[in-house]
């Protein structure tokens, strides 16, 4: 009786040890699961502040370059407004010349005295009006003239012109090719006188 009741009080004890081990346990599993939430939500926290700093950064960076933006496109509209206006005065002069005027526009400041036979090739004018004209200007030392297209011979930045016009001469043996186009014509005018033109036109707003 007396073994019974030993066996008794030793189970009441194993269990209650165990119980004690069973709650320092849990309290322990709730001081690491208090502090694991902590731990993410200091880290989502931290997260949050950065996503937020990084996109007011990237917002102001935006407006910066938003308002830097804006003049330029302005300034840019507006010189191609003054551009296009200018070749549409150009236009309206080219066509009040004969052929024979804008042949003689493109011509003008090429030594046409050369030893050199020369091949020309031309666009936009009346391939019988450049012959005759180039016949003039170079008699036997013209070796050949046939009609091409704009930017076939040479390549060429289109202006805007209403009716591109010219002559590439080129040596018979292909060492050395001029242009004689209403382009080369316009391209040194505006580079010698834009402000000028544009002073003409727009009380020299460029």
């Amino acid at each position: 009786m007396q073994e019974l009741r030993s066996t008794d009080i030793l189970d009441k004890e194993i269990q209650a040890d165990a119980r004690k081990k069973a709650e320092r346990m849990l309290q322990k599993a709730d001081r690491d699961c208090e502090q694991l939430i902590s731990s993410v939500e200091a880290d989502i926290e931290k997260a949050a502040a950065e996503k937020k700093d990084f996109f007011a950064r990237k917002l102001d960076a935006f407006e910066t370059d938003r308002k830097a933006v804006v003049p330029l496109e302005k300034e840019r509209f507006k010189v191609s407004f003054i551009q296009n206006a200018v070749i549409q005065n150009i236009n309206k002069y080219l066509e009040g010349l004969s052929e024979e005027k804008r042949l003689e526009l493109v011509a003008r400041g090429f030594d046409f005295n050369t030893e050199q036979k020369l091949n020309a090739y031309v666009y936009g004018f009346s391939l019988d009006a450049a012959k005759k004209f180039l016949s003039k200007k170079l008699s036997s030392h013209l070796a050949s003239c046939t009609q091409t297209k704009f930017g076939a011979a040479v390549l060429e930045e289109d202006l805007g012109l209403a009716k591109p016009e010219g002559i590439i001469l080129e040596s018979e043996d292909k060492n050395f090719r001029w242009r004689l186009t209403i382009n080369e014509v316009i391209e040194k005018l505006l580079d010698k006188n834009r402000a000028e033109l544009s002073a003409t036109l727009f009380g020299g707003d460029l």
